[in-house]
């Protein structure tokens, strides 16, 4: 019987040193690989990445939306050129001359009525009536484009001619032969035609050249307007 107890106490000794023997092995393995991931855990919490700020290039729409604005600063180019401001030059009045060598023999007027011995009565004018014996050469005022040729009841045979800066000239009272045709151009001094018998509207004229300007469709005075030949 004693032995038999002395063998169960010596089972339960080595057993109890096996259990403290898998207990401390079971530590020392934790311990270990606590010690282990420490670094591992506090890297993940520690060396995080940070974002990286680039220098942002601008694009082409803001290049070129930078250029255009220093370029439209007054006084100063792109390149930082002072620029000299380009002058607004008005264009220049057409110089004109008369078409025919002759005395007025009714005058211009549209700010009073004027006598008309023809038509015997008082009345605006927005011609000139140039005295100018039958087959006088009449020549261009300016240089220009024919506009227009047409005949007319009280004017007879009518050339119109358009200038620079919307002036135009017109001419009565022509040969049924003019020596233009629409849309030609002419220059100053140019032989356009003749001067014809006067209609009726004009016999009392004798026979003339009946004159008329205009700018922007409003009527002008040719004496005005005109130049005399040197």
């Amino acid at each position: 019987m004693r032995k038999n107890e002395k063998e169960t106490a010596r089972r339960m000794q080595t057993i109890a040193i096996c259990g403290c023997l898998c207990l401390l092995a079971v530590g020392a393995g934790v311990t270990y690989r606590a010690f282990d991931r420490t670094p591992v855990e506090s890297a993940d919490f520690t060396e995080v990445e940070q974002p990286v700020t680039a220098v942002q290039t601008p694009t082409i729409d803001t290049a070129l939306f930078e250029r255009d604005k220093q370029s439209n600063d007054p006084g100063e180019s792109p390149d930082g050129e002072v620029k000299t401001p380009v002058k607004q030059t008005k264009p220049e009045k057409p110089v004109f001359a008369y078409p025919v060598d002759g005395e007025v023999v009714l005058d211009y007027s549209m700010d009073h009525a004027i006598y008309d011995p023809t038509l015997d009565q008082y009345r605006t004018n927005a011609s000139i009536s140039l005295s100018a014996e039958q087959g006088t050469e009449v020549k261009a005022a300016a240089d220009g484009v024919v506009k227009e040729i047409r005949e007319d009841a009280q004017a007879g045979n009518v050339v119109v001619i358009e200038h620079a800066e919307n002036w135009l000239t017109t001419y009565g009272q022509l040969e049924d032969a003019v020596a233009v045709k629409e849309g030609d151009s002419v220059t100053q001094g140019q032989i356009i035609g003749s001067v014809a018998a006067p209609t009726k509207y004009g016999v009392a004229l004798g026979s003339h050249l009946e004159f008329a300007m205009a700018q922007d469709g409003e009527p002008k005075d040719p004496a005005e307007n005109l130049q005399k030949a040197e």
